[in-house]
């Protein structure tokens, strides 16, 4: 079965770059457009990985990292930060957050691959 991947953006631009190249390489997606509403996907769907932007409105990326990571069934699950934000100061707080990397938009496909393969391996 292939590896499920929850692709967290507001703007769906986004997703119609992201989920082709996903799709592509064998990974089924699920996208949500919010926090509130990748909870909720997260919580019932369980995906291998999580990919999360940091500026969404509500609950903004690290914030929803802070609260994957406090449920039991999704501390496990890997999250990439995918964002425009690239200082170091940023990516510090992704991975005090708890993601296990950060990634620059506009992102490479061949980039965003080798990092998804690192942490969960090929679909």
């Amino acid at each position: 079965m292939s590896k499920k991947i929850l692709l967290v953006d507001d703007d769906p631009g986004e997703h119609l770059v992201i989920v082709p190249i996903l799709s592509n390489a064998g990974y089924r997606t699920i996208s949500a457009k919010n926090g509130e509403q990748a909870l909720h996907l997260a919580l019932n769907e369980r995906p291998d990985m999580i990919i999360l932007d940091v500026i969404m409105p509500g609950i903004k990326g690290r914030e929803l990292c802070k609260k994957m990571k406090a449920y039991e069934v999704l501390k496990d699950i890997p999250i990439i930060f995918l964002t425009a934000k690239d200082s170091e100061d940023d990516v510090k707080a992704e991975l005090e957050a708890g993601a296990v990397a950060h990634l620059t938009k506009p992102i490479y496909p061949k980039d965003l691959l080798q990092s998804i393969e690192a942490f969960i391996g090929k679909s």
